[in-house]
């Protein structure tokens, strides 16, 4: 087991790494000590996982009462997070986040988000502590505290399967 910084642990090149791209992960919110979990496209960038999505949705108005929520990609990866509504993607101040939007979602995105509507909104959603593992290694990080644990991995977690076919 080994004690380092968020820097010097290279967590975040991992994090950027598995998720920078379009990617489905999960992600849980919590009202009246009730969890709920869903599926969201997101991507992270700039320290932060960012959404598109609608402000009549459930979750949304579940980040809105708690702030409180969890990222996942339904495996071992998980990050403890705040998550902020920063708006309509036309607000100017969502300017140069939409351009990285734009780029990530190039696929879909003018095609499934209709931004005449006022309810579009951005959600950005920022860790601050998780767990995350690369080649057998397991690293629990509080990005607060700027301290990671790095520990090995002796289970099937990072098992790399060849096809039997």
């Amino acid at each position: 087991m080994t004690e380092t910084s968020v820097n010097d642990s290279g967590i975040i090149k991992i994090i950027e790494e598995k998720y920078s791209k379009d990617t489905v992960l999960l992600i849980a919110t919590a009202k009246n000590n009730v969890p709920s979990v869903r599926c969201v496209d997101t991507f992270y960038y700039d320290g932060s996982f960012w959404i598109v999505t609608n402000l009549n949705c459930n979750y949304v108005k579940e980040v809105q009462y708690n702030e409180h929520v969890m990222i996942s990609d339904a495996g071992h990866n998980r990050f403890w997070c705040k998550a902020f509504i920063t708006g309509h993607p036309l607000d100017d101040k969502n300017k140069s986040i939409r351009e990285i939007f734009m780029k990530v979602f190039h696929h879909w995105y003018k095609e499934v988000n209709n931004e005449k509507l006022n309810s579009v909104c951005y959600i950005k959603v920022t860790p601050y502590k998780g767990y995350i593992h690369k080649d057998k290694l397991g690293y629990s990080f509080n990005i607060d505290d700027d301290s990671v644990t790095i520990s090995d991995i002796t289970h099937h977690i990072d098992v790399k399967l060849e096809p039997f076919w």
